[in-house]
């Protein structure tokens, strides 16, 4: 094919399936060179939420999401959006429009060193000196953003090399269009000794992180987890690992989810009285691990991940079985088979089913309360009831993640709920929830959001609305930053500057071009929910909640309104 390098590098990028490109139309001669029967360009109106966009679009197809910016200062917004992918293990493609050579060290408009600026975010800097290395360097960013741990590539495209003609093939390398490409197996001695250590266990635990989300292991765990009656406790990420309804499913753990009127009571549970646990695709990091108070000294440990600088991190290890989640657990369940090894009782299913009902019953006094301002458990509760097999819960960071992870029953196995654990950063939920919905537009996506959060990004419902995207937004509107509230309380006793004024989302979003309703009685959410995925447009609901409403935060017990000290 002869062409710019620019048209080269779209026809690359069409040759590995990509549909949407997401962000500002630089580098310029990419984008008109875009073949927009079969791409989308989707103008964003921040570089860091094109970033989010198509890590939302990624997560949602398994392809690398690819976004762009412009040189300098656009370059530099991508920078929250690319750590939060490198952090979840996700690959998102970033081309960047760079200098010509001939401007270097001559203080050109907004001049930057982007590989030094950029490089610490990401897997690897890529930069494109010649029009006839276009095809090469896109294939490398591919084959680096799908390989090992997932995560974002970017590409620097000088604005001379995109305008050069050259003549070059356009080909891409099937292997690397899917994450995770080229998949590792652990072992065969590492598959024997863990393998001994399940049979010999009297108590054993299977923990799933995003890892395990990622390499589509859930039919290997819930295999794995029946074979040796061992429950499955799950990450933030790795939520979804295993339906609910499983009887060996014990929920999120750690200290997001443990508190007070929280599911991850159950696997905290179970996680302090284990004799073995078996950790899959997980970074073992301080929240889900309750600040690695778990697990409790002598306690085995199995850890399986596809990066080896992350297996005995934080704890000593029994059995490192470094590899992809997915293909290694089945060469386990193989050798499991081949040697006859199970275990016949059922004592693990009866503790879950135990602990299950106790949190149950303590979840359903606010879960099914009438009170106003609505309890934020209410509301989740009827965001559960409403969703089904084809639903995508997109949460945001901070308080609505430990609400979602906890009070949302996830239907099946498989991807349900997104959110960004990597960073915990707030500001996320809607730019994800546009990418995932522009990804699978059958999919019944629904974005979860404190006020606060939507603060940060609530420009992009004028997106949603210019590109036809049908996403519901839930607004969890207690008018203040709930978790810099209630933090401060604990620690000193009174908070500062953290209260909004009331500002009605809903009519935000009419005036953005988007549907909406506020929702101040609980007894209106179910049908609120139903007018939003009726609608045909994005719809915002606007809900007032409790101010003094907490997450199930371990060691949030103790704030109550009494305490509201301002």
């Amino acid at each position: 094919m002869r062409g710019t390098g620019g048209a080269l590098l779209y026809a690359t990028l069409k040759s590995y399936g990509v549909t949407c490109l997401f962000g500002m139309e630089d580098p310029i001669h990419v984008f008109h060179a875009v073949d927009r029967a079969f791409t989308r360009i989707v103008t964003v109106r921040d570089e860091k939420h094109a970033a989010i966009m198509a890590h939302g679009y990624a997560q949602v197809t398994g392809r690398p999401g690819v976004c762009a910016a412009t040189f300098g200062p656009g370059a530099t917004n991508l920078i929250t959006g690319l750590l939060e992918a490198q952090r979840s293990s996700v690959p998102v493609i970033a081309l960047v429009q760079d200098h010509a050579l001939r401007l270097k060290n001559k203080h050109a408009s907004s001049a930057l060193d982007h590989a030094g600026a950029l490089g610490p975010y990401v897997k690897e800097v890529i930069r494109i000196d010649l029009p006839e290395q276009v095809g090469d360097a896109v294939r490398k960013a591919f084959r680096i953003a799908t390989t090992g741990r997932p995560g974002p590539v970017v590409l620097l495209c000088p604005g001379d090399v995109m305008a050069a003609e050259t003549e070059a093939a356009v080909h891409a390398e099937s292997a690397y269009t899917h994450f995770p490409a080229n998949r590792v197996r652990a072992s065969r001695e590492a598959i024997a000794q863990a393998a001994e250590l399940l049979t010999g266990a009297r108590r054993p635990l299977l923990i799933a992180g995003g890892g395990t989300i990622i390499s589509g292991a859930e039919d290997e765990v819930r295999l794995l987890a029946e074979l040796f009656d061992m429950p499955v406790a799950t990450t933030m990420t790795g939520r979804g690992t295993i339906a609910d309804a499983h009887p060996l499913a014990a929920g999120p753990l750690g200290s997001t989810t443990g508190g007070r009127y929280g599911r991850g009571s159950i696997p905290n549970t179970l996680f302090a009285e284990a004799d073995l646990v078996f950790v899959l695709g997980s970074r073992t990091g301080q929240i889900c691990y309750s600040d690695w108070s778990l697990p409790r000294p002598g306690t085995k440990l199995i850890h399986l991940d596809i990066d080896p600088v992350e297996i005995g991190r934080n704890f000593p290890t029994d059995v490192p079985m470094v590899g992809d989640v997915r293909d290694t657990l089945r060469d386990l369940l193989a050798h499991c088979a081949e040697h006859g090894l199970a275990r016949t009782d059922r004592v693990a299913r009866a503790r879950v089913a135990e602990l299950a009902k106790s949190w149950r019953e303590e979840f359903d006094v606010v879960g099914k309360s009438s009170q106003v301002p609505i309890r934020p458990e209410r509301l989740l509760a009827d965001i559960s009831d409403s969703s089904d097999d084809s639903t995508l819960i997109v949460t945001d960071a901070s308080y609505v993640t430990g609400w979602a992870m906890s009070h949302v029953d996830v239907p099946r196995a498989g991807r349900f709920i997104l959110s960004p654990r990597g960073t915990g950063g707030i500001g996320w939920s809607l730019p994800a929830a546009i990418g995932a919905k522009m990804a699978d537009p059958a999919r019944d996506v629904v974005c979860v959001t404190g006020d606060g959060a939507f603060g940060y990004v609530f420009n992009e419902l004028e997106t949603a609305a210019r590109y036809g995207v049908e996403v519901t937004v839930v607004v969890f509107n207690n008018g203040t930053l709930g978790f810099q509230r209630h933090w401060e309380q604990k620690v000193m006793g009174r908070y500062l500057e953290c209260d909004f004024l009331d500002i009605d989302f809903a009519e935000l979003g009419h005036v953005l071009k988007c549907g909406g309703e506020r929702i101040t009685d609980p007894a209106q959410i179910a049908a609120g929910l139903k007018r939003a995925r009726g609608a045909g447009k994005p719809y915002v609901l606007d809900v007032r909640i409790d101010p003094d409403a907490t997450a199930p935060i371990v060691g949030f017990e103790t704030i109550l309104a009494a305490d509201a000290v301002h």
